[in-house]
């Protein structure tokens, strides 16, 4: 493979694999020599607590995060033996060459005299090897043995470091180290990390008094009377939007200029009726839609003129600054004759990816809504009762929101950290040049081979010698030593899942 430098830099990645001098790895080199065998073993967990691995006495590891990817780096007292670990999303997608080329072209740029000496691919076309050299200006004439695995757009990239001739001595030591990382964070993260908390907040009244809040510092705000407004970031991405629209019914047989004419119907579908009127929303797709009778029942027991009906929904929708995600509780209040009714909403909108992280302080805007009291008896006057429990409810349904979104992130979690499990198996797997098989005459027994022979996991049999030795499987193709079957080698998810992970 002819690896070449291209024009895009992989952020952190550069530094990571380029810059030696990063807090575990001194300028200095070290006196005593790299492949120095290792002594006793104790647990490290790096910073952030991503990862969880064993380093003898001396050594040192930290850890960085980029957006989408996170980094491990490992050396000894001196600098000499060094390892680098790398796992995130891929930039390239599931493209292992293309990922390849922007890993090792980020770090050409730096070291200019890199040179890849060779290249092995697994035949599945997942699993890469690359050994190079490269001249850093500090530790001189190095040498590198890296692996790179992806699954999916999932990669986890590995390198034992050392000096020019002195990695054979070393890999030893840095593959135990590295055949030992766990990782215990999801690779698709943010590079801000951390959990989703409340922005801080200033409050806002409306000049004609009748309603306060609370927003973000910097956000611009449209008042539009009576309680009503429109609050946002200033880009139109985060948006907090409290309104209300007067319709006919086409009964009427009228039309008047800027007034919507529609039969009643549900909150949610006038949302989606009105904002395609006004051309702001489109596209809208309900995610849920939750209907809330109880706040439908004390509305109507101070507006008595007709129906009343209260829904809150979560959707998406395209606006003209892209996707959005938003949250709404509506309420449409009919009229006796039925000649025209009228949908007030309380609404929040921020981009797609962006609305769960933002969830929370939403719910603490929703909650410091706050129609003034003189104002809200006349409101009361006019049909709308109890707005100030409405209101409360509002803010803990978003609060309910959030925590069911913080279940769902946490499930989809657990759910990396498995596909994790599963890169992890295969990292190793390759590192240490062993193969697991299931043999189904033996009722699903697995066979362990590596590079001293095969073994019976079930009954601890073992067979030695060509041709029960594996590396790259040279030698081994998975036939049953005991009987005449050929074995399915454990090489998806599924059949670790199955005959693996349960172990």
């Amino acid at each position: 493979m002819s690896v070449r430098p291209v024009g895009w830099s992989f952020a952190g990645v550069l530094a990571v694999l380029a810059v030696a001098g990063s807090g575990c790895a001194p300028k200095a080199p070290r006196t005593s020599p790299a492949g120095a065998r290792l002594g006793e073993m104790h647990k490290v967990v790096t910073e952030q607590a991503s990862f969880v691995l064993y380093l003898p006495a001396g050594w040192k590891a930290s850890e960085t995060a980029q957006a989408g990817y996170r980094i491990l780096e490992v050396a000894d007292a001196g600098g000499a033996a060094e390892a680098r670990l790398i796992t995130g999303v891929s930039p390239a997608g599931p493209n292992l060459t293309g990922l390849a080329r922007l890993l090792f072209g980020a770090f050409g740029r730096s070291y200019p005299d890199l040179r890849l000496v060779r290249e092995l691919r697994s035949p599945d076309g997942r699993r890469l090897a690359v050994d190079g050299t490269y001249t850093d200006p500090h530790r001189g004439p190095r040498e590198f043995r890296s692996w790179l695995t992806l699954a999916g757009s999932d990669f986890v990239f590995s390198a034992a470091i050392a000096p020019a001739g002195g990695l054979g001595d070393a890999k030893a030591n840095l593959l135990r180290i590295l055949a030992n990382v766990r990782v215990t964070k999801g690779t698709r993260f943010a590079a801000a990390g951390g959990p989703a908390g409340i922005a801080p907040l200033r409050p806002y009244r409306l000049r004609d008094g009748s309603a306060s809040f609370q927003i973000p510092a910097g956000w611009r705000v449209l008042e539009m009377g009576r309680g009503q407004f429109l609050a946002g970031d200033g880009n139109g991405g985060h948006t907090f939007l409290v309104a209300s629209v007067d319709v006919l019914s086409p009964a009427l047989r009228v039309r008047v200029p800027g007034v919507p004419v529609a039969p009643y119907m549900r909150p949610h579908q006038a949302w989606e009726f009105l904002s395609g009127q006004q051309g702001r929303l489109r596209h809208m797709r309900f995610l849920e839609v939750n209907p809330r009778p109880g706040i439908a029942r004390e509305l109507a027991r101070g507006y008595t003129a007709g129906p009343v009906g209260a829904e809150d929904f979560l959707y998406t929708c395209e606006a003209r600054n892209g996707r959005l995600q938003g949250y709404t509780l509506g309420i449409c209040f009919g009229s006796r004759l039925g000649a025209n009714w009228s949908f007030r909403h309380f609404t929040v909108l921020a981009p797609a990816g962006g609305f769960e992280r933002f969830a929370p302080t939403f719910a603490a805007m929703l909650g410091s809504y706050r129609i003034n009291g003189a104002w809200a008896r006349s409101y009361i006057q006019q049909g709308m009762a109890r707005l100030h429990q409405m209101q409360q409810q509002t803010a803990e349904r978003v609060a309910r929101n959030a925590e069911e979104i913080h279940a769902t992130m946490q499930a989809a979690c657990d759910e990396r950290s498995r596909s994790q499990d599963y890169l992890d198996y295969q990292r190793t797997n390759f590192i240490r040049g062993q193969q697991d098989w299931v043999s189904d005459m033996e009722g699903g027994t697995v066979y362990h081979t590596d590079s001293w022979g095969t073994q019976n996991t079930t009954t601890d049999e073992r067979w030695e010698g060509q041709p029960f030795d594996y590396v790259n499987y040279v030698n081994y193709t998975g036939k049953n030593p005991k009987y005449n079957e050929q074995m399915t080698a454990i090489d998806s998810r599924e059949l670790w899942e199955q005959h693996i992970r349960g172990q």
